[in-house]
């Protein structure tokens, strides 16, 4: 027995000694590791590296395109490491959060507006390496109750967690997002499930992505709207000289509200874009007060789109293929409306095809008898139809030729 416990006592002291040594030891690799790893972040510098014994500090500076900003990092050294969900094994163990006094001021402007003023970081990056080379990134979102332009707004926080191995070939992860709710006057105007959801991604291939929202509630022109089951499923794919290829899914299979649809479904495809011009396109989808649309929609876009709505009165049916080829600059021409030279750079057409009592039994009543009544949506066996085509401002309808504005005031019944 006195040997037992002698070769117990030498063996936790072994374990003390390694742990109290390995963080010298783990520490200087951390610090190159880190560093190599800074190295292939574009616009990011260090601006300080302070290692001790069981850590270190650094801070890194981020060009943005809205900014420059200031993260400051706590790196714990393994192999015992305490998180924020308890003590683990590994080999480090960071902490990444804003540098609120550096934060570019239209930066804090724009967080502030969804937090209200804030004193420490809502957002922290949480990195955990393990001792298998497995690294799990923890991007947790701090809950806020704030009174802005958009109202009283509740969010109840929550996480995206992102799983790889050290080289970063391979990333599958998970969204956790709370609750959110919004009051207009005391009144709710809308509010929402948790969302969840889980992707994969392989750099240099693409990936895929299932988001899913049991229900959300609001309030619309029509009256209060429910929406239950709804999932959004996303495919994309890396193709040359820094583009992508998108395809979405969104199916919404119950619909409950004032009007007679029942359930809608929109595919959507993006068979090239540039990586920039689809992180502008997912900003202009960000809520805001005032949008200047000319300069939003200036840049290049094509999409496929198919839109299918069920309701009491029948289906709503709308493809469209649409090669938006940009406007860097607004044309300074005299004479021609605004609306010409936004033909002038579209090519694409635009089928619709809709039951009859759908169309007339819908807030779109008004615009529907009056395009018939014009002769640009045909009947057909108590079905209406309109076909458009668009090529470098040259509008058809239905196969002819018609003048943009003319359509434009046919639409707005100033025909």
């Amino acid at each position: 027995m006195k040997l037992l416990r002698s070769l117990l006592f030498i063996v936790l002291a072994l374990l003390v000694i390694s742990a109290l040594a390995a963080p010298g030891i783990i520490g200087p690799k951390v610090e190159e590791i880190w560093k190599q790893q800074l190295g292939r972040l574009q616009g990011g510098s260090s601006t300080g590296y302070e290692r001790s014994w069981f850590g270190a500090e650094t801070n890194t500076e981020v060009a943005l395109q809205e900014g420059s900003t200031q993260l400051r990092t706590e790196i714990h050294h393994g192999p015992v490491l305490f998180t924020s969900r308890g003590p683990r094994l590994g080999v480090v163990y960071t902490e990444t959060r804003l540098k609120l006094e550096q934060l570019d001021p239209r930066m804090r402007t724009q967080l502030e507006s969804i937090y209200g003023p804030v004193q420490t970081s809502p957002l922290v990056l949480e990195t955990l390496v393990t001792a298998d080379n497995r690294v799990l990134n923890t991007l947790r979102l701090d809950p806020f109750n704030n009174s802005g332009a958009f109202g009283e707004l509740e969010f109840e926080g929550g996480e995206v967690s992102v799983f790889t191995d050290y080289t970063g070939k391979v990333l599958n992860g998970a969204v956790d997002l709370g609750s959110l709710r919004q009051f207009r006057d005391g009144i709710e105007v809308l509010f929402t499930e948790p969302l969840k959801g889980e992707f994969e991604f392989t750099p240099g291939q693409g990936g895929k992505a299932e988001l899913r929202l049991s229900l959300l509630r609001g309030e619309s022109e029509s009256g209060p709207i429910q929406l239950r089951d709804i999932t959004l499923n996303l495919t994309l794919e890396q193709l040359a000289a820094q583009s992508l290829k998108v395809v979405s899914d969104l199916q919404l299979p119950t619909v409950e509200s004032a009007t007679p649809i029942t359930s809608a479904r929109q595919q959507m495809t993006l068979p090239k874009i540039e990586v920039a011009d689809l992180g502008h396109y997912l900003r202009v989808l960000l809520p805001a007060v005032e949008r200047d649309w000319a300069r939003e929609m200036s840049r290049p876009l094509r999409l496929q789109q198919q839109l299918a709505v069920q309701s009491q009165n029948g289906p709503v049916l709308v493809d469209a293929d649409i090669d938006w080829r940009g406007m860097r600059q607004v044309s300074r021409q005299r004479g021609g409306s605004a609306i010409n030279q936004w033909l002038k750079p579209l090519v694409g057409n635009m089928t619709l095809s809709a039951s009859e009592q759908a169309l007339l039994q819908s807030p779109l009543v008004a615009q529907a008898m009056l395009l018939r009544d014009y002769g640009l949506l045909v009947e057909d066996n108590g079905e209406l139809q309109m076909y458009l085509k668009v090529n470098r401002g040259q509008l058809e309808v239905n196969g002819e030729q018609l003048p943009a504005d003319l359509f434009l005031m046919a639409l707005t019944g100033r025909f």
